[in-house]
């Protein structure tokens, strides 16, 4: 059975309008459970959907009825505490290659929202760290984007932190900036109390966060996926953390 059919068979169950089982029909017939989610985030949809409070003990209760109906199946990958719930269409291995992305997304979220990392990022890129934050997982285009930018402004900043940033002004364009890839080469070839900006390694590697960038913002051909960004995630986060030390 297709996932429209099992909407239209979930939008054909006779539940009370005022019970709790409404709300897990409308998250149903809305999309929400063609991919694999958890309790905490069926539990996170019906608060900011629905303004209700529920515990996640719920989800397991209310489901119940839909499960009965063929509708939904729930997932526990091995090692885990938590259910994901999905429409029966999605099978248990397809839904586990998902549910392995997902919390890969989440494990790199956790290194690039770390404490140590935000605290010495918030002062000067708190919008951009909310807006990456709001993105990321989500959206691809808007993560590279976000992710180049922050990147070529911490470069600026640390620069002129350190009393270097003439080395990145663009001789032919008084008062503006060398590019990105000129600046990464800057930031691995200069030194500071012997300790480059950048090492040599992490330079090289964050190149392919830079294209992706450079394709969300410039090329409108393509759109740029989150399954390209997540593979650069640990280089891009490096350059993070070995720019940042050297803000003062």
């Amino acid at each position: 059975m297709s996932g429209n059919s099992l909407k239209k068979k979930a939008r054909d169950l006779i539940i009370d309008s005022k019970s709790r089982y409404v709300l897990i029909q409308k998250l149903i017939i809305g999309g929400f459970f063609d991919s694999p989610v958890s309790s905490e985030r069926t539990v996170l949809a019906i608060k900011e959907k629905f303004g209700k409070q529920w515990k996640t003990n719920y989800v397991q209760t209310y489901m119940q009825k839909f499960m009965s109906a063929g509708i939904i199946h729930a997932i526990k990958p091995k090692g885990q505490k938590c259910n994901y719930w999905v429409l029966v269409n999605v099978t248990r291995e397809m839904a586990l290659r998902e549910i392995g992305k997902s919390i890969k997304v989440q494990e790199i979220q956790e290194e690039l929202f770390s404490k140590a990392l935000v605290n010495r990022l918030q002062k000067n890129f708190g919008q951009d760290l909310d807006e990456l934050r709001e993105n990321f997982g989500r959206n691809g285009n808007s993560t590279a984007f976000l992710l180049r930018k922050i990147l070529e402004k911490l470069i600026i900043i640390v620069f002129a932190k350190n009393g270097k940033e003439k080395l990145l002004e663009d001789k032919n364009r008084p008062g503006g900036w060398v590019g990105l890839k000129e600046m990464i080469e800057i930031a691995t070839r200069e030194k500071l109390n012997g300790i480059s900006f950048l090492t040599a390694k992490t330079g090289n590697e964050i190149r392919g966060l830079k294209f992706l960038g450079d394709t969300a913002a410039h090329n409108p051909l393509v759109d740029v996926q989150m399954s390209t960004i997540v593979p650069q995630m640990p280089f891009i986060i490096t350059a993070y953390e070995e720019l940042a030390k050297r803000l003062r």
